[in-house]
């Protein structure tokens, strides 16, 4: 046996024989190599079964016997490809999932999403019961904290009842489960099985050893199915009558496997209008299009071959007897005679009886071709959706309506409400499938309020089977996809139960099909007719085809002109038709023959659709203006292609950063405008507009359509939302997986993550850049109010953003730093050259460069000290107590010094190692050290010569951990932007003020120097009279200001320390 679990497979024509076990997951070789034993092939694959399920016990899951049965082997397979890449505590999770009461694992796929899903549940496998719970919760979870001595008076069976309670948790054989409220990720579920796990692939058939080398006759690309009519050997018809019933009630018995339930349910779609015994008549004996000898030699012009055996069926054989009746008067109740006796009477009657005919398959006649069969077969198109879903609401017994649905479902009828709802966003496909199993429900299952106990409704299983049976049919007569369909849970459903009630349960589907058919086709019939009249009347009229193409045609003076349009509306052929006498549809299709479009009509435009195109036509074969190649070193531009708003110009250009400004103004006036009580103007203002530009380089153009009111803001916010928004929806990803495959899609998110990472951070770096310029341009404006200084200054900052663009063009995202107005005052430049001066003087004298003066806060160096840092107590920090350094870095997670607490410092002894520090404060605690002994978690850190190293408790040793006291760095272009945003308030605005400056030095912090100086010479200007420069006097030295402020700080307490109590 395989480590996860086998199926037993068996042949339903070998019943009573041993099968085969199968080891799951498996290969197609192995598959077809136990499919031999058990003589299943392509010729019979109809009689393979799973009979049989196994798993080792300590490795066995909890899945329910009969899901294993009713499931297809390709989706177990997958299924325990997934279930191996769970560890043994995962396993013990899925288990206690699976026995947990109302399990939400109800289905083989929501199981096969399991290992995506594991920390859906919360699972404590050693606790079995309220008391453990308890004892958990209160003494080794970590989350109560009180003393030891108080525990004791807790009853922890009560506690381990109140947690259960509270938090919804459950009890099973392998332990508590709870929910940690992670959402469920819906992953596998309702998708087809991945393509590497379909193995159930069915051998070819034995031949004979010397026949072996004689190669195959050629076979035909489609073979009919074969017709195997039955032998009847009664001698009268009472005997063949009996025979045939009998042959009904076997058949309707082993009607109930997946593949043979499909069988028949496709026969019955073909002949709805047949009872339900001839229905599965035919479908036994193989039947595709039956018809009389005599009806295939007269109406269809075929004779029967010779040999041929007739398909036997049932055909009413009524016959009449003479019977005394009871007289009835006008109101149906007996005329009583003189005696008060009924009077009677002799009736003629007719007594209903069947006799067994035959009938003959096509397959079985040779003669003239078949005309096309009759069948209004949905294509796909958008009008015939269009006319089929109109078709569907007009057969449905109560109102159809769309609206969201959670919990993945795709629609539900309502059965107080009397309506049904679809889930809006599906294909066109899924959602008129969804429309006739939900109609199904309504006509066959809806209930009696006023009847509490609904004694005639059938159970949940037979209602689905029944619902789901009619849309396979309805779905199999209109040639839909019926791929998806799987009916491998009729055999469970049937089982056990009795004939009289299957049976009425086939007729019920099978007259429900029939009405649903029977009103669809009367309803498609009359919208075509009336389209038909709609296209009679018509002058102009538009053809799209299922290639893309759409040809337009119109009358004119000879007879008709017509133009063929491409996918994009692009005219690329066209002619006129000298033929006034054509029809406008006859004109249509020759138009098509002269162009050599084979491609099929899918919809007829007409009316406002007709109108619409028309329009996009026009606008697509405009002559467009030629694009200009954008400057390299200049901001992009935005051209308006069309607008339906009036304060926009079609073709108007302007800057990037006045269109973002422009188009946010615009947006918020539509969007407040449409709230207003009385407001009868459009509800958007669709505006189509493309951007040029020139990025790492190369020009290029993004082109895109905003509409005004939808409440996005700016052109770059609407950009950026509508990106995220496909990058994130599945129905998007599952279209464009489905019609142009994995490829495309893998494309499609690449460009949108490069439009999201790099497109839009390159256009809000362009308008922050263009804000600095404006801001300098309109103080240059007002030169007579700006000092020279000022002046320099902001056309420092003018070229400063000249130069940048260019920069920013050619793909360099960080840019250089700006200029500041403090370089522009020659007083603060001589201030600044003092201070550097006295700080040369004070690093030399500490025998220490600049920078490590510096980063030694202006002092000399003293002796090192050392801090401890313990994690919090939150629950937040419960995966990180206790873990060494590699399993952390192995899940992910990081030594974030947000997750600690200092609990101790003191000074560091000469020679003092970190080993040195785990033995004192886990042998011989400091009397004031109040945290739990030196732990693997703990992290201690150094204070030596001006640097501050990290040290991470490992299971062995140290581990130096410098991101404990690392910022995080600005790693992309979109915090880069919000650099370069933060930027313009530092470059437009003075620096901060000689008071926030101090306070900053009195908590202990470093300042920059330029910050200082610029602050001091702005307290310097604030009186009102003018100082002169001449007899200024010299500014108070950087080590007086900050021993001043040390001075200060040292009159304050000292902070307390954070203790924290010793962690279970």
């Amino acid at each position: 046996m395989s480590e996860l679990f086998s199926i037993q497979l068996q042949n339903r024509q070998q019943q009573g024989r041993d099968g085969v076990w199968l080891d799951l997951p498996t290969t197609t070789e192995q598959i077809q190599a136990a499919l031999r034993q058990i003589g299943i092939s392509s010729d019979n694959p109809q009689g393979l079964f799973i009979s049989g399920y196994f798993a080792e016990e300590e490795k066995r899951f909890a899945i329910p016997y009969n899901m294993i049965l009713a499931s297809s082997v390709d989706e177990l397979n997958f299924l325990a490809a997934r279930l191996e890449t769970l560890s043994a505590g995962e396993r013990a999770e899925l288990n206690a999932a699976l026995q947990a009461p109302q399990s939400e694992l109800s289905s083989i796929g929501r199981i096969t999403d399991f290992p995506e899903n594991v920390d859906y549940y919360v699972h404590l496998p050693e606790v079995h019961g309220p008391t453990q719970l308890g004892d958990y919760y209160l003494n080794r979870s970590g989350m109560v904290d009180m003393p030891e001595e108080w525990k004791g008076g807790i009853d922890t069976a009560q506690f381990g009842r109140y947690v259960a309670q509270q938090e919804q948790g459950v009890f099973t054989e392998y332990g508590y489960l709870v929910k940690s409220g992670d959402a469920w990720q819906k992953v596998h579920e309702g998708q087809p099985v991945p393509e590497e796990y379909r193995v159930l692939s069915f051998p070819a058939p034995e031949v004979l050893r010397d026949s072996a080398n004689i190669p195959p006759p050629v076979q035909p690309e489609t073979e009919p199915q074969k017709v195997i009519p039955i032998i009847l050997n009664g001698k009268d018809s009472v005997e063949r009558m009996k025979e045939i019933t009998n042959r009904l009630e076997t058949g309707i018995q082993q009607l109930f496997d997946s593949d043979r339930y499909k069988a028949y349910l496709t026969t019955m779609a073909k002949f709805h209008n047949y009872s339900f015994n001839n229905t599965l008549l035919i479908a036994m004996q193989g039947g595709q299009l039956v018809a009389g000898f005599n009806k295939w030699k007269d109406t269809f012009h075929r004779t029967v071959k010779k040999g041929e055996k007739g398909i036997k069926i049932l055909a009413p054989a009524p016959y009449k007897v003479k019977q005394k009746m009871e007289k009835l008067d006008e109101q149906g109740k007996p005329i009583l005679g003189k005696d008060g006796k009924p009077l009677t009477e002799e009736k003629t009657v007719q007594i209903p009886a069947f006799k067994v005919v035959s009938v003959f398959d096509v397959s079985q006649t040779e003669g003239e071709p078949l005309p096309s069969i009759a069948v209004n077969e949905l294509s796909g198109s958008v009008q015939d959706y269009q006319d089929f879903f109109k078709a569907l609401e007009q057969s449905s017994p109560v109102p159809i309506g769309f609206e969201g649905i959670e919990g993945g479902a795709h629609g539900y009828f309502h059965l107080l409400d009397n309506r049904i709802a679809i889930q809006e966003g599906m294909s066109q496909l899924q959602t008129i499938k969804t429309a006739i199993h939900e109609i199904a429900h309504a006509k066959l299952h809806a209930i009696d309020p006023t009847d509490p106990e609904q004694t005639n409704r059938p159970d949940s299983r037979t209602r689905e089977v029944q619902a789901e049976s009619v849309a396979y049919a309805v779905c199999q007569h209109y040639g839909l996809d019926t791929s998806e369909y799987s009916f491998g849970y009729v055999a469970g459903w049937s089982s056990g139960r009795e004939l009289a009630e299957l049976k009425a349960s086939l007729e019920i589907i099978r007259s429900a099909a029939h009405e649903l058919i029977s009103a669809l086709d009367e309803h498609l019939a009359e919208l075509r007719q009336q389209r038909e009249a709609d296209l009679s009347a018509a002058q102009e009229v538009a053809f799209a085809l299922d290639n893309g193409n759409t040809l337009f045609i119109q009358t004119c003076d000879s007879g008709y002109d017509y133009t063929l349009y491409d996918a994009d509306k692009k005219a690329l052929d066209g002619g006129q038709l000298d033929a006034p006498g054509l029809t406008l549809p006859d004109a249509g299709q020759e138009a098509l023959n002269l162009l050599r479009q084979t491609a099929a009509v899918a919809e007829v435009l007409l009316g406002d659709k007709l109108a619409a195109f028309r329009e996009a036509a026009e606008k697509a074969n405009e002559i467009p203006a030629p694009v200009k190649i954008p400057d390299p070193a200049a901001e992009p531009t935005v051209t308006i292609l069309w607008s339906e708003s009036d304060k926009l110009q079609d073709g108007e250009i302007m800057p990037l950063s006045v269109a973002n400004r422009v188009f946010e103004e615009l947006d918020t006036a539509q969007h407040t405008d449409r709230e207003k009580d009385g407001y009868t103007g459009g509800w958007y203002d669709k505006t189509a507009f493309r951007i040029d530009f020139t990025l790492n380089g190369q020009p290029d153009n993004y082109e895109g359509r905003q509409d005004f009111g939808d409440g996005e803001g700016s052109l770059v916010q609407h950009i950026q939302n509508y990106h995220e928004y496909y990058a994130k929806d599945e129905n998007w990803k599952n279209f464009v997986l489905h019609n142009k495959g994995l490829e495309a899609w893998e494309q499609d998110k690449a460009e949108r993550e490069m439009v999201l990472t790099e497109f839009i951070p390159y256009l809000k770096q362009h308008c922050n850049l263009s804000a600095m310029e404006q801001t300098a341009t309109a103080a240059l404006r007002e030169g007579q109010n700006i000092s020279p200084e000022q002046a320099a200054y902001y056309n420092a900052v003018v070229a400063y953003v000249q130069d940048c663009r260019p920069l920013l063009n050619q793909g360099q995202y960080n840019l250089p730093e700006p200029p500041k107005l403090a370089d522009f005052d020659q007083s603060l430049q001589d201030y600044k050259a003092q201070v550097q001066a006295e700080i040369a003087q004070e690093a030399a004298a500490a025998g220490m460069t600049v920078e490590e003066y510096a980063a030694a806060g202006f002092e000399a160096p003293q002796q090192g000290s050392f801090s401890i840092y313990q994690l919090r107590n939150e629950d937040s920090t419960r995966d990180y107590r206790f873990e060494p350094y590699d399993r952390l870095q192995t899940a992910g997670r990081t030594v974030d010094k947000a997750n600690y607490t200092e609990v101790y410092a003191a000074p560091l002894a000469a020679g003092t190692t970190l080993e040195d520090i785990y033995r004192t404060f886990n042998v011989d605690h400091p009397a004031d050290f109040k945290g739990h002994s030196l732990s693997v978690s703990d992290v201690v850190v150094l204070h030596q010569n001006g640097q501050n190293t990290a040290h991470y408790c490992d299971s062995v040793g140290f581990q130096q951990v410098p991101e404990f006291l690392r910022e995080n760095p600005l790693r992309t272009a979109e915090l880069s932007t919000e650099q370069n945003e933060n930027m313009i308030d530092g470059v437009l605005n003075n620096a901060p003020s000689l008071g926030e400056l101090e306070a900053k030095a009195k908590a202990g912090e470093q300042i920059s120097l330029t910050d200082l100086a610029a602050a001091v010479k702005a307290e310097e200007k604030a009186p009102k009279a003018k100082k002169s420069r001449t007899a200024k006097p010299k500014k108070p030295s950087i080590r007086v200001q900050l021993d001043a402020a040390k001075k200060e700080q040292s009159k304050q307490p000292p902070p307390r320390e954070k203790t924290k109590e010793l962690e279970v």
